[in-house]
């Protein structure tokens, strides 16, 4: 599969997302402080409604390499990306389906460093099953030295990677998948239909 570009931290100003403010590349060690209450979910955030019949996530499972301890996590990396998935997706449409599909989703250890590495694609395809449009997003984060030995820190580590994914997601859709997302109107449901024109009787 071939690389995705890291997200910019630019871009979390284009997203006026309650999440956390950090750079979406290998940062510094930071104190680890106590896991943030309640699961890995997103259905606080405002949904993404696409002119799709069926939104689909993929069962692919990418390979897990020697020193990847993401399934002894809860949720595992592929499971919080699942969720990102089924709580942000959504079918809106009659036609066509939307193709969720996770290439990457590790929790490396190695000698005193955890490295989160997570990446994934939607894919558009029309009725007819042809190809419309697609999009990557991946995040990274990694910590080191004597906070990555820490029970508690690969779980955050987690929720934090997750967080820069999410918001690098929704701008890649908004970027390129623009034309394929339902408007919403201002009161945060679908966009009315266009206004049928009326002659007004005359007086």
């Amino acid at each position: 599969m071939r690389a995705v570009p890291e997200p910019m931290p630019h871009r979390r100003a284009l997203l006026l997302l309650p999440l956390l403010a950090a750079c979406a590349g290998e940062e510094a060690a930071s104190p680890v402080a106590g896991l943030p209450p309640g699961p890995i979910e997103y259905k606080h955030l405002t949904p993404l409604p696409f002119k799709v019949a069926v939104v689909e996530v993929t069962p692919t499972v990418p390979v897990a390499g020697p020193d990847d301890i993401g399934a002894r996590l809860r949720p595992t990396p592929l499971d919080a990306m699942r969720t990102m998935a089924r709580d942000r997706l959504v079918a809106a449409g009659t036609t066509g389906q939307a193709s969720f599909t996770i290439g990457q989703a590790a929790m490396v250890q190695t000698a005193g460093t955890l490295h989160c590495l997570l990446g994934c694609r939607l894919d558009i395809f029309d009725a007819e099953g042809q190809p419309r449009g697609h999009i990557e997003a991946a995040a990274r984060r990694s910590r080191s030295g004597a906070q990555a030995d820490r029970p508690e820190t690969a779980a955050l580590l987690l929720r934090e990677t997750m967080d820069d994914l999410n918001v690098e997601f929704e701008f890649q859709i908004r970027r390129v998948l623009k034309d394929w997302l339902v408007q919403a109107s201002p009161d945060g449901g679908a966009a009315p239909g266009p206004v049928e024109k009326e002659e007004l009787p005359r007086s």
